[in-house]
C-alpha cells in the first residue's frame, strides 16, 4: 500500500524534470553517487542552469551544493552533498527523488526501504549550515526569545560569575529543548473524548499561527496520509474544526493518546501520536 502511494507520486514527479537516487550503505560521497544524470542535464535550459543548486526537503530545510563537471557528466561537490547526506542520516537504502522546480532548485522526497515517506527532519539535524524557509524559527530566534523572557539573569549571593554563566547556559538549553524539537515549533496535547470532534490549539501556540480561519495540512508522522483541516477563531481561541473528525478516525486517534504537533511550515503540521500503555 505504501509502495503504491510512493510509486504513484514518483510517476507524477517523473512527468516533470526529475531524477532519483538509492542511498545504499556504500560510499555515498563517491563521484558516481554525486553525479547528475546526463538525460536530466540536457533538458535543463540555459536560463535555468547555474553552477550552484539548492536541495529542499518538504519540511522546508535547504542545502546549497556547488556543481562541477568532468569529461563525462555533471556532479555535486562533496561539501554540500555530504552535509545533506549527514543531516538526513541517509545510507539505509532510502529512495530519494529530486524534482527540479526551476533555476536549479530541487524539491526532494525521501522514502524508507519500506516505502514509507519521511516527513520529519532527522532528530539530530543541526541548526547551523541549514537555511530556514519563511515561517520557521532558527536557533538564534529561540535564543532571543528566551532572553526576552528574562532567562536566568540574576546571580545568587556567593555564586561566582562563571558558575552563574554555566547555570544560565544550562537553563537556556533546557528551554530551547522544551520549546523546539527538530528545529520547528511544536505543542503537545492529550486526546480527550471531546477532542475527537474538534481540537483547541493551546493559547501559547497562537503566536505561530494566523489569527484568522485557515486550512492547515496535517501529515501522519509515518507517511500514512495527510489531511486538510480548517481552523476557526472562536472567542480569541483557535480550534481545529472541519476535517478534524476525519483525521481522528483515519489516523486513527483514541482517548488518552499523547499527540505532538510539529509546525514544519506556516500552514503544515506533522502529527506524531503515542498510545499509553495499558
Amino acid at each position: 500500500m505504501e509502495w503504491n502511494r510512493g510509486f504513484g507520486r514518483v510517476k507524477e514527479e517523473r512527468k516533470s524534470s526529475s531524477f532519483f537516487k538509492i542511498f545504499h550503505s556504500a560510499d555515498l560521497s563517491s563521484e558516481s553517487m554525486r553525479g547528475i544524470p546526463y538525460d536530466f542535464m540536457k533538458n535543463v535550459s540555459k536560463e535555468d542552469f547555474s553552477c550552484k543548486m539548492v536541495i529542499r526537503t518538504k519540511w522546508g530545510r535547504s542545502w546549497e551544493v556547488d556543481i562541477s563537471m568532468n569529461p563525462r557528466f555533471y556532479y555535486m561537490e562533496k561539501s554540500g552533498w555530504n552535509q545533506f547526506v549527514s543531516d538526513n542520516a541517509l545510507g539505509s537504502n532510502e529512495f530519494v527523488t529530486f524534482t527540479h522546480s526551476g533555476l536549479m532548485c530541487f524539491n526532494v522526497n525521501i522514502y524508507r526501504e519500506s516505502g514509507k515517506e519521511i516527513v520529519l527532519p532527522h532528530a539530530t539535524t543541526p541548526f547551523s549550515g541549514i537555511k530556514n524557509e519563511e515561517g520557521e524559527r532558527s536557533y538564534k530566534d529561540v535564543k532571543k526569545e528566551d532572553e526576552s523572557m528574562g532567562g536566568v539573569g540574576h546571580v545568587e549571593i556567593g555564586e561566582s560569575s562563571r558558575g552563574a554563566a554555566l547555570r544560565k547556559k544550562k537553563a537556556e538549553k533546557h528551554k530551547r529543548r522544551k520549546k523546539v524539537k527538530y528545529g520547528v515549533p511544536r505543542f503537545k496535547i492529550t486526546i480527550t473524548k471531546s477532542y475527537l470532534k474538534s481540537l483547541p490549539i493551546p493559547t501559547f501556540f497562537d503566536k505561530y499561527l494566523k489569527s484568522e480561519s485557515k486550512v492547515y495540512k496535517i501529515h501522519h508522522s509515518e507517511g500514512d496520509g495527510s489531511w486538510e483541516v480548517l481552523s476557526l477563531v472562536h472567542q480569541a481561541h483557535i480550534v481545529l474544526s472541519r476535517g478534524w473528525i476525519k483525521l481522528a478516525r483515519e489516523y486513527p486517534l483514541a482517548v488518552g493518546d499523547r499527540c505532538t504537533f510539529h509546525l514544519v511550515k506556516p500552514t503544515e503540521f506533522v502529527l506524531t501520536s503515542k498510545r499509553p500503555r495499558p
